[in-house]
C-alpha cells in the first residue's frame, strides 16, 4: 500500500517521545523487507488499513526493535495477526526483512510512534493484546515523563484492548518495574493477572515476553526480569 516518505525532522509524530537513548543503530539494514514494511511518514494508515479486518486476533507490540517477538509470534500463532510499531526505521527495515524472508502474510512492522498510533490510528476495542518489552527507562528524572507506562497512556490502553484482551510487559529496569505496577495496577480498567503471566511464559516463544534480544542479552548478563500481564476489565 501507498505509504508516506520516511519520516524525517519535520515529522513531530516521531519527535514527541524524544530521541531513542538506547537503540543501536543499524545504518545499512540488510535484506528486502518487501511489502512487510509500512513507512507511516505524517498520516500513518489507519489499522485495519493494515491488519485484516476478518476477525482474527491482532496484537501490536511497541518497540519491536530487531523484530524477534513479532516474527516468533507469526510462527507459533498463524491464526492471529501481529503488528509491530518501530521507531527506528532502520531497525523496522531489518526486522521486516527477516518477516519477509519467511513468507508469512500474518505479520507487518510500522515506522511509526507506538503511543500515539494507539491514540489515532486504532479503533475501540480492537486488539487483542499490547506487547512492550524493554521500553526504553529514561532512567534521568527530567525525561521520565518519555516513558511509555506513564500516568494517561492507561486510559489509551484500555480504549483499544478488547474485553478480557491482555497488555504485556517485561522490564529489567526495577525502577520502571515499579513504575509499570503503580500506572497500570491503580486502573480500574486493568488487573493483574499472574495466572496469564506464568500460563504464557510456560508456552514459550512467540506467544508473550519471548523472545527478544534484550531479553537475551539481559539473561545471559543475570539481571532479573520482571514481567506483567494485565487483563482488561469488561466494559460497563
Amino acid at each position: 500500500m501507498a505509504a508516506d516518505p520516511l519520516p524525517d525532522s519535520h515529522n513531530a509524530r516521531m519527535h514527541q517521545g524524544g530521541k531513542l537513548s538506547f537503540r543501536a543503530r543499524i545504518k545499512d539494514a540488510d535484506g528486502d523487507p518487501g511489502d512487510r514494511l509500512v513507512l507511516g511518514g505524517k498520516n500513518p494508515p489507519q489499522l485495519f488499513d493494515l491488519c485484516p479486518d476478518d476477525g482474527c486476533p491482532i496484537e501490536i507490540e511497541i518497540g519491536p526493535g530487531k523484530g524477534a517477538f513479532v516474527v516468533a509470534s507469526t510462527e507459533a500463532r498463524p491464526e492471529t495477526f501481529v503488528l509491530g510499531i518501530e521507531a527506528a526505521p532502520g531497525y523496522a527495515q531489518h526486522a521486516a526483512a527477516k518477516l519477509f524472508a519467511t513468507g508469512r502474510r500474518n505479520g507487518i512492522f510500522l515506522v511509526d510512534n507506538g503511543k500515539l498510533y494507539l491514540e489515532d490510528r486504532v479503533p475501540e476495542a480492537a486488539l487483542h493484546a499490547v506487547h512492550v518489552y524493554f521500553p526504553d527507562p529514561w532512567p534521568k528524572r527530567r525525561h521520565s515523563g518519555r516513558r511509555f507506562f506513564t500516568d494517561e497512556v492507561t486510559s489509551v490502553l484500555a480504549g483499544v484492548v478488547r474485553d478480557h484482551g491482555f497488555v504485556f510487559a517485561a522490564t529489567d529496569n526495577a525502577a520502571y518495574g515499579g513504575q509499570i505496577a503503580r500506572v497500570m495496577g491503580g486502573s480500574t480498567e486493568f488487573v493483574f493477572d499472574e495466572d496469564e503471566r506464568d500460563g504464557r511464559i510456560h508456552q514459550g516463544e512467540g506467544h508473550a515476553f519471548s523472545p527478544t534480544n534484550f531479553e537475551r542479552k539481559y539473561i545471559e548478563e543475570g539481571r532479573i526480569i520482571r514481567r506483567y500481564a494485565f487483563r482488561r476489565l469488561p466494559r460497563s
